[in-house]
């Protein structure tokens, strides 16, 4: 499976290459939203961005400068203990002379038949298992209790009548085994196997070292959220003084065809998906506005930086997001389904979001204060990602 981090947040909702579409007309006309709102009329305008300039559209904050604050990073004894475990699981000790037992890894060779004849996923060679956790069938695994390494057996195995895989439901197999290693993982650190496999470090200095990785692991992603944070401040004071008709009418059409493949992956007619999806003519209205919105304001803040479409900083991002997706092109990506104004926007997005983040002032919280801020009122980022956790709900569409 791909991994989906051409992803977006826009607006206070999340918007995946994959996933969320808007709505409208376009052969009348209708860009597909209300023509007034509590503020005042929404005005839209037949010119557009490459005549007018994004800035006779839109009017951003002052994005450098903007404050962000920072829980501070802790490490429970949990997390610690969860990758002290890891390290204890991955670099085991070799027991020769044991008999295998409950929890000992056992490396195996094993060729399976059903009738005489080798079935499909029944062969493996220098299969890694542990006893006891369940990854293989109780009744193999008991038969391998007790033998030791170099031991070659027949493993008998039933397989249950509601197997998954109906071509051997119901039937018995024959497995020729041999046990390649047996290993053990300690329960906890000693200094005899950092020696071995931590070139000797002491207990104490291999523990502050995975709290360090624990530590980087967190800044990673907290990151993220943090350049969220950051950019749901600058939209949330940008003000949109009028929309360009054509680019609420692209992801009109945006919306339209990926529905009509979500409609035809499912079986389903057009309208009987959006139906059946609960996708109602308000939330596309919003939708479009909300995408529009996101595009301007990233697009001003990438001028303001001096980035453009043609620049060096934009190709090596949108590069950057097909290959961490796993599409070494936007050919590749077009034929998976992920569109041209979705590689854009993601690339506008992570541009104009990054710039943010690093011309804002980041202040940590001390724990007192996140605590207090957790029982507290909700901030303008929190409160969008509530409302993206509510559209999310009514808006919901199934995962490509």
């Amino acid at each position: 499976m791909k991994k989906i981090l051409l992803a977006v947040c826009l607006s206070g909702f999340m918007f995946l290459m994959n996933g969320c579409t808007l709505g409208g007309n376009t052969e009348t006309g209708d860009v597909g939203v209300e023509e007034s709102s509590a503020a005042g009329e929404i005005e839209f305008t037949d010119e557009t961005v490459d005549e007018a300039g994004v800035n006779s559209f839109i009017r951003i904050p002052e994005y450098k400068g903007i404050q962000i604050e920072r829980d501070p990073i802790e490490v429970t004894e949990e997390e610690l203990e969860e990758v002290v475990q890891k390290d204890l699981n991955t670099y085991l000790i070799p027991v020769p002379n044991f008999a295998i037992a409950d929890l000992f890894w056992v490396t195996l060779d094993y060729v399976g038949t059903i009738d005489g004849k080798e079935f499909m996923g029944g062969t493996a060679s220098d299969y890694k298992l542990k006893i006891g956790t369940g990854a293989f069938p109780e009744e193999f695994e008991k038969q391998l209790l007790g033998h030791m390494e170099g031991d070659k057996l027949q493993v008998k195995l039933s397989f249950p009548e509601d197997y998954s895989n109906k071509e051997i439901a119901g039937k018995q197999a024959v497995y020729d085994v041999e046990i390649i290693k047996i290993e053990v993982a300690l329960g906890e650190p000693t200094q005899d196997w950092l020696n071995i496999y931590f070139n000797g470090e002491s207990v104490d200095e291999y523990m502050e070292s995975k709290k360090a990785e624990v530590i980087a692991d967190k800044q990673v992603k907290y990151e993220s959220e943090l350049i969220a944070d950051g950019w749901y401040k600058v939209l949330d004071a940008s003000e949109v003084i009028r929309y360009p008709k054509n680019l609420v009418e692209t992801w009109i059409s945006y919306s339209e065809d990926m529905y009509a493949r979500y409609a035809a992956n499912y079986g389903m007619e057009y309208e009987e998906f959006l139906s059946e999806y609960g996708v109602t003519e308000e939330s596309i209205r919003k939708y479009a506005l909300s995408y529009s919105k996101t595009w301007l304001a990233a697009t001003a803040i990438m001028q303001r930086e001096g980035i453009t479409t043609n620049s060096d900083e934009y190709n090596e991002k949108l590069e950057e997001l097909l290959n961490e997706s796993g599409y070494p092109s936007k050919d590749a990506a077009a034929a998976a389904g992920i569109t041209a104004e979705n590689i854009d926007m993601a690339t506008r997005y992570y541009l104009a979001s990054r710039a943010v983040y690093d011309n804002a002032i980041i202040t940590d919280r001390t724990s007192e204060d996140s605590a207090a801020a957790g029982s507290g009122s909700e901030t303008g980022a929190d409160a969008a990602a509530s409302e993206s956790k509510a559209d999310s709900a009514a808006e919901e569409t199934p995962a490509a």
